[in-house]
């Protein structure tokens, strides 16, 4: 087979992967919750994908992904889109000059990355919505578990991205 069609093929499957994994989070068919605390699959998904790819084709995935929760999520205003472009960018950047790419620092990166994210959605979002009380027992009852939670599914995409990098050295 030739090396453009492999690439290609890769490249559908990336694609394929992110849709179906922002179509599982907005569905009720999957609706992954620990203790009442959300996760958000796609931030450890982007993560993966980052730390395997260039930055251009972090940065696309990211702002895609992003869209894709702002059209689905209300009143995000082109928040997730922002944000997971600058995620996916300052992953890829960072795994080719800072660290190394392996588990333990997709590990970091990830929780990293997650405690950002809802940091700055609680910081958005909810800050001043209904007091100091209120506020803070959110950012601490359900953005920072969040967090935590969706870090950990950093798991099973590096692993999945990690099979996939050594299938491209191979061809």
């Amino acid at each position: 087979m030739p090396k453009n069609i492999k690439k290609a093929l890769l490249t559908a499957f990336n694609v394929i992967l992110f849709f179906l994994i922002s179509l599982l989070h907005y569905s009720d068919f999957l609706d992954i919750k620990i203790f009442g605390v959300g996760i958000t699959l796609l931030i450890p998904l982007l993560v993966a994908f980052s730390l395997w790819h260039s930055p251009l084709a972090s940065a696309m995935a990211g702002v895609l992904s992003g869209m894709i929760m702002d059209s689905s999520a209300q009143g995000s205003y082109c928040f997730n889109a922002i944000v997971l472009l600058i995620i996916g960018t300052f992953v890829s950047v960072a795994s080719s000059t800072l660290f190394n790419k392996n588990l333990p620092s997709a590990i970091v990166i990830s929780l990293i990355c997650a405690v950002i994210y809802y940091t700055l959605q609680w910081a958005i979002f909810h800050t001043f919505s209904e007091g100091i009380n209120h506020s803070l027992a959110f950012l601490l009852q359900i953005s920072l578990p969040s967090a935590v939670l969706t870090a950990l599914f950093i798991f099973p995409f590096y692993f999945l991205y990690k099979y996939i990098e050594k299938l491209k050295l191979k061809i």
